[in-house]
């Protein structure tokens, strides 16, 4: 049988990883421009690096939000919150994944603040409920999913037409860590299994 934290550790950890590999991919691109700049420069398109460990990026993370859910739920922590938090996130990602691929596709397309910044506010929003939705279970340790809802704060700030994306880079950090710490601690299916093996006398 899979076990939902030793996924969620890993897609976390990793989705993380390819998240602030995005970020510093997208940096070393020239600056773009934000608003009125753009009639006297152009925009900052998205190399095939950086568009590919963003779509890495969402894939993982997505599933990892999957697995905080059925975490937390079995914790008995799942409202309308944790819904709205859910379907946020599934179309924040949407509308970035669209950015990205038109970005590809014309880099100097108008209408990508239109998929870019509905589409981060959507992704922040969601990301804020499912990590006080966390917090609320104690799926991780509270100073961790406190690191995940500050570092969440720090995504409408961010743009990935200029330096500013590395604002994002927390957040993946966090994410990151909040992966290890689930592969680290055991889980309640392994403390039972401890116990039982050194108490072999025990009945369940």
């Amino acid at each position: 049988m899979v076990d939902v934290r030793t996924v969620t550790g890993g897609t976390s950890l990793l989705g993380g990883a390819a998240w602030v590999g995005m970020c510093f991919a997208q940096n070393t691109l020239p600056q773009g421009c934000i608003g009125d700049r753009c009639l006297e420069r152009p925009m900052r398109g998205s190399s095939d690096l950086a568009s590919s460990l963003s779509a890495v990026a969402a894939l993982l993370l997505a599933v990892s939000v999957v697995g905080f859910v059925v975490m937390s739920r079995r914790r008995g922590q799942w409202g309308r919150s944790s819904r709205l938090g859910v379907a946020a996130v599934a179309a924040g990602l949407f509308l970035l994944l669209a950015a990205g691929v038109m970005s590809v596709v014309d880099g100097d397309w108008e209408g990508m603040p239109g998929l870019v910044v509905p589409g981060v506010l959507l992704l922040a929003i969601g990301l804020l409920l499912v990590a006080w939705m966390v917090l609320r279970s104690q799926a991780l340790p509270t100073w961790v999913a406190v690191l995940m809802l500050v570092t969440v704060l720090l995504l409408p700030f961010s743009n990935e037409q200029t330096s500013r994306v590395l604002l994002a880079v927390p957040f993946g950090l966090a994410w990151m860590l909040a992966g290890a710490v689930l592969l680290r601690r055991p889980s309640e299916r392994q403390l039972i299994s401890s116990s039982m093996s050194e108490n072999p006398d025990a009945s369940p």
